[in-house]
């Protein structure tokens, strides 16, 4: 019997990774989003666990020492309206309030991982996500403008916009 040389079987990718469309992703965005991702899930999941494991904490005078020592006027605006916020801040709403942001840091962490891996999904996902969340943000915006406030709302239209062109131009 002889065999006639086949080629070398050519690997095709998982369904939804980068390299399943046939071109190589050198994006050096995705892995600092992914790093921005991961930033957020820590600190989110950090604030949620402290707020589960702390309910009963008065966390106006913290952040009123801790404003301070950032060299804050506690009595200030913005500052203070975090602060008096803070003083009404009861059991029932730091467990909500600690619930939604692990929840939040769990959806941080899961696109972070994906988009570090170059996963479509990810990026779907991190548009969809990001996406519903400018709506309060604008709002949030409108009721009390700050610089900051600004450049959030900027750096999340920003990615949104440049995954969804992404996104776009791997369906051609």
């Amino acid at each position: 019997m002889t065999s006639a040389a086949q080629p070398p079987r050519r690997l095709e990718a998982p369904e939804g990774s980068a390299r399943s469309h046939g071109d190589q992703d050198q994006s050096r965005l995705l892995p600092v989003l992914a790093v921005e991702r991961a930033l957020r899930a820590v600190v989110l999941v950090g604030v949620g666990l402290i707020l589960l494991t702390h309910t009963h904490t008065d966390w106006a005078d913290p952040a009123r020492r801790f404003a301070e020592q950032l060299g804050l006027d506690p009595s200030r605006n913005e500052t203070g309206r975090l602060i008096s916020r803070l003083a009404g801040f009861g059991a029932r709403q730091a467990q909500r309030d600690g619930s939604i942001a692990i929840g939040y840091g769990v959806l941080e962490a899961v696109e972070g991982y994906g988009l570090f891996r170059r996963r479509q999904w990810a990026e779907y996902l991190t548009v969809v996500s990001t996406a519903l969340l400018l709506f309060p943000e604008v709002q949030e915006l409108l009721k009390h403008p700050t610089g900051l406030k600004v450049g959030g709302l900027a750096l999340n239209v920003v990615i949104v916009v440049y995954l969804i062109i992404r996104l776009v131009r791997r369906r051609r």
